[in-house]
């Protein structure tokens, strides 16, 4: 704990501190808001075998992938070096003890090195008097949006972004030769874990390096902070590189596919884009949400090293005008919010009126034990979803049709990729793994039909489970009789293309006119609320389970 400490005293000294005799108690209060913020986001993983975000069975059912090659030839495995590849590394290190233990370990550890990022990051840039009042404001970004959705790799990678700016303000303060290998190394390891962060720093930096007064001044800082990104930068660009250009038969036509948000879903993604809530219970941090630009605006002018205001507004530019999703990469923009947030922070007051403080400090408390109850809701759902496991065989070609991709949560689709339990239990197929693009760990061998990959196959059951539906897509008027024969054709065209190739069917919340259209072949072999199981003739079957719903 003493090496913890003095590690911490060297990493962020206080800028404020008189003598050296007041390191140790800034690092006491560190490592003390570390553990309080960690505690906070971490006990309900105590809860559950998985955590319920969004993502995380399908990197699960990745990793089950990559660990039986000779089960699922149609796979190649990309291999180890490679950007956003950690939690694939985590897995092959320690996945043979469990995935789901694994998993949440992984999980664990990310609450663990945000827990302690922030506090880091604000002592160095603000200075110990103002740590107290930020960390009220912070520690929404501990269990984060990026964490409830499954973006393990982003969520480590910007506490990882965070500390690196700490150790490039001191090389700015004083370079030296070892402090730029350190450099190289962090920004090494915030490249394997995902590149977007690097970037955000990289820019950061090249913008102090540019607004220096003189132009030897610009020279020696972009010697001392950019060099040392360099080769972390470069390899960032081969991992652009691998995901803008696409496989050959990939999905290629999401290539060249933009989304935008509107103004007010911009202004909506600066508070769900930083809340982990997973039910509108939740919502308490739209708190800090509401308070935090009111309070900083007050001290707008105050600079800080690399989150200046003019980069602060051009932070602000950049998510207003980037895409949130560009060549089938979701959520692109909205990665800026969290250092929106950060900036934020460093401008915040050093005291806050007493109400405003005891109303922080009980929505942190009070959204941790809503987020407990909220693990064990969703858990109890994911339990409904898989409780078909024993009426699929091994190695069964199971596709899921999710009409409906959650049952109580609210700001994930908890339910998206449940199916990847049948994954790991039975070690079904997975068609809805990701395995379309060249920057993921896994790709096909031999792409099959798109319309059984995604992008299209995860959204066109609940897209398209009813003639009306197909209606809204269509902007033609509800209850148009050309509308329920559309509908009948691309049903009846998709199952042309997927009966030939999956044994089994899982349905999730099917409405009555798409189960009319299952093909014959197909029997129903369990039913339980909103799952439904069916078999084709002829396929292996598991013990009979049927419960009328």
């Amino acid at each position: 704990m003493l090496e913890a400490r003095e590690t911490i005293a060297m990493i962020a000294p206080d800028p404020t501190r008189t003598s050296p005799a007041r390191s140790p108690s800034n690092a006491r209060l560190t490592l003390l808001i570390a553990l309080v913020l960690f505690a906070l986001a971490a006990w309900p993983l105590l809860l559950v075998d998985l955590p319920p975000f969004q993502d995380l069975p399908n990197h699960v059912a990745t990793a089950q992938i990559v660990a039986h090659p000779d089960l699922y030839p149609q796979y190649i495995f990309n291999g180890l070096f490679k950007s956003n590849c950690l939690l694939t590394l985590w897995f092959h290190l320690f996945g043979d003890h469990g995935l789901f233990g694994a998993a949440r370990a992984f999980t664990a550890l990310v609450l663990a090195v945000n827990a302690l990022a922030l506090p880091l990051f604000v002592l160095r840039f603000t200075g110990r008097r103002a740590l107290p009042v930020a960390t009220l404001f912070v520690w929404p970004l501990v269990h984060s949006f990026s964490v409830v959705m499954g973006f393990l790799n982003f969520a480590f990678a910007f506490a990882v972004a965070l500390m690196l700016l700490v150790v490039l303000d001191r090389q700015r303060e004083r370079p030296t030769l070892p402090r730029a290998v350190g450099v190289a190394a962090l920004s090494g390891l915030l490249w394997y874990a995902h590149p977007f962060p690097l970037m955000v720093v990289a820019g950061l930096v090249a913008l102090h390096a540019a607004t220096r007064q003189t132009s030897r001044a610009r020279l020696a800082a972009g010697l001392a902070l950019l060099l040392p990104l360099a080769p972390a930068l470069l390899l960032s660009l081969v991992s652009a590189q691998q995901h803008l250009i696409k496989a050959e038969h990939a999905t290629t036509q999401a290539a060249g596919t933009f989304s935008f948000l509107t103004p007010w879903e911009i202004a909506a993604h600066f508070w769900t884009d930083v809340s982990g809530a997973l039910t509108r219970w939740g919502s308490v941090t739209l708190i800090p949400a509401l308070l935090l630009p009111m309070f900083a605006w007050k001290q707008r002018r105050v600079e800080r090293q690399f989150l200046s205001l003019t980069a602060m507004v051009l932070l602000t530019i950049a998510y207003v005008g980037l895409p949130e999703m560009m060549s089938n990469w979701h959520y692109l923009n909205c990665r800026l919010v969290p250092f929106l947030w950060a900036g934020l922070a460093l401008r915040l007051p050093t005291t806050l009126p007493r109400p405003v403080t005891i109303i922080l400090a009980l929505s942190a408390v009070l959204f941790s034990a809503v987020t407990g109850v909220d693990y064990a809701r969703l858990d109890r759902d994911r339990a409904e979803f898989t409780a078909g496991i024993d009426a699929v065989p091994q190695r069964a070609t199971l596709l899921p049709l999710l009409f409906r991709h959650s049952k109580t949560s609210d700001f994930i689709a908890s339910l998206t990729h449940a199916w990847g339990f049948y994954t790991v239990a039975k070690n079904t197929s997975a068609p809805l793994v990701f395995a379309v693009e060249r920057s993921y760990p896994i790709t096909y061998r031999d792409f099959p039909p798109l319309a059984l990959i995604p992008p299209a196959l995860d959204r066109f059951a609940e897209s398209r489970g009813t003639p009306a539906q197909v209606c809204k897509l269509l902007h033609q008027t509800p209850g148009d009789a050309a509308c329920t024969v559309i509908w009948r054709d691309l049903w009846n065209g998709f199952w042309r293309e997927a009966e030939p190739r999956f044994s089994h069917v899982l349905t999730w919340a099917i409405p009555t006119d798409a189960r009319l259209l299952i093909p014959a072949r197909y029997h129903r072999v369990f039913a339980a609320g909103d799952l439904e199981i069916y078999a084709r003739d002829g396929a292996a079957r598991g013990p009979p389970h049927l419960e009328t719903p």
